[in-house]
């Protein structure tokens, strides 16, 4: 535990806990959809792979309606079909609040491209048009699945499938222009993979990096709620220090033989008064005004949720520990609910105070999600709520939830 300094304030215990997580929570309260830098690192690159695959498709369509008579009727609309549809729904999917097997979208894109491509050899109808130097409305595009596959962190496919990939549509091109290979031209494909394998390195660096910062993110994390701890105890000495100087030490130095000094007596009177203050025990709240402040915890939901109070021991009071720890873990529930759950997912909260003891209940009929395969990097939960009321003398919390199933948060504290 440290402490905090407060002047004129009472002082009182903080554990680290909450220092983490209040720095967490300034740094960028919020802004984080996804579990880490990475997942929204690979949920925009896949967007931005997506778009690119529909956009090369608007802009050669032309080519591949004025191109269809180089091939059997039916190839130009399988061939939009295979590159078109996987990239929908990857676009799609990457707009969802838990994007959904992003992974396998993009391998559908990478082999959509590759099998459009294989499917006109058999489809050409051997009549060689020299003039058509874009004789595959594909040629233009063969490494945009590729850079999904790096984004994805799978360097390997990736390149496999720019190699493969540059060589099928440039082979077939040369075939539909001259009806044969001529191997000068047959330059392009090492030119245009090793061009692109310069922006798929860039791109892997990128990727990379991100995956780095996300694993130094706790050590930084820790680092920086240690750096906070040995400020706040800093402080605390240096305000302890500053009482006893100005208080005590002053007040024993001005004593002399002789009657007692009135003066002397209220100062010394003083000096105790503000050592008494810096050791009283953290106020009471009154079942009401812990409700109150459930209350405002909620506040994010607006009209998502409700919340209800059960108070069968109106007199009881609560330290003000255990009334900010919970209220901050209702908070932390009700905020993962409104970025997670879905935006169609209704909460409700229900707070029950007893004499000593209070449960609060947070759950929603959301998306839901594994409990036990919580990524490291989710602090709203690891460290908002089960390491906070972990730390609280008394408190527990509990994760109920499944993928589809909702989820329910449930905070705890009995009076030790």
């Amino acid at each position: 535990m440290i402490t905090r300094a407060a002047t004129g304030r009472p002082a009182r215990a903080v554990s680290a806990t909450r220092v983490v997580d209040r720095i967490r929570r300034g740094l960028g309260r919020g802004i984080r959809e996804d579990a880490s830098d990475l997942d929204r690192q690979k949920r925009i690159g896949c967007r931005f792979v997506g778009s690119g695959l529909l956009a090369f498709c608007a802009v050669m369509f032309p080519v591949a309606i004025a191109r269809a008579d180089l091939a059997a009727a039916w190839w130009t609309p399988v061939s939009l079909v295979l590159v078109v549809v996987p990239a929908m729904m990857l676009v799609a999917s990457t707009f969802l609040t838990v994007p959904r097997a992003l992974l396998t979208l993009v391998c559908a894109c990478a082999l959509g491209y590759l099998a459009a491509t294989l499917l006109w050899y058999p489809a050409w109808l051997g009549a060689p048009d020299e003039s058509a130097r874009w004789a595959i409305w594909l040629l233009q595009f063969p490494s945009v699945p590729s850079f999904g596959l790096v984004v994805m962190l799978r360097t390997g496919l990736a390149l496999t499938n720019l190699v493969v990939a540059t060589a099928a549509v440039h082979t077939a091109n040369q075939i539909a222009r001259y009806g044969e290979l001529r191997p000068v031209e047959l330059l392009s494909v090492p030119l245009s993979a090793a061009l692109a394998g310069v922006f798929l390195a860039v791109a892997l660096a990128a990727v990379r990096n991100v995956r780095a910062l996300d694993e130094r993110h706790p050590a930084v994390l820790a680092m920086t709620a240690t750096a906070a701890a040995n400020a706040a105890q800093e402080a605390e000495r240096s305000r302890f220090a500053a009482l006893i100087h100005d208080h005590v030490i002053a007040t024993l130095l001005a004593v002399r033989a002789g009657p007692p000094d009135p003066r002397l007596a209220a100062q010394a009177a003083s000096a105790l008064d503000e050592l008494d203050r810096s050791t009283e025990s953290p106020s009471e709240f009154t079942a009401a005004a812990f409700a109150a402040r459930i209350d405002q915890a909620v506040a994010a939901l607006g009209e998502r949720g409700s919340c209800t109070h059960a108070i069968s021991s109106p007199s009881a009071t609560y330290p003000e520990q255990v009334v900010d720890d919970v209220a901050d873990c209702v908070a932390e529930a009700t905020r993962n609910c409104v970025r997670h759950a879905g935006p169609s997912s209704q909460c409700h909260v229900r707070a029950e105070f007893g004499e000593g003891a209070v449960r609060v209940s947070v759950s929603d009929d959301g998306v839901g999600f594994d409990p036990e395969s919580i990524d490291s990097h989710r602090f709203g939960i690891a460290v908002g709520i089960r390491a906070r009321m972990a730390g609280l003398p008394g408190g527990r919390a509990k994760i109920e939830s499944a993928p589809g199933r909702g989820t329910v948060v449930t905070v705890e504290w009995r009076r030790p």
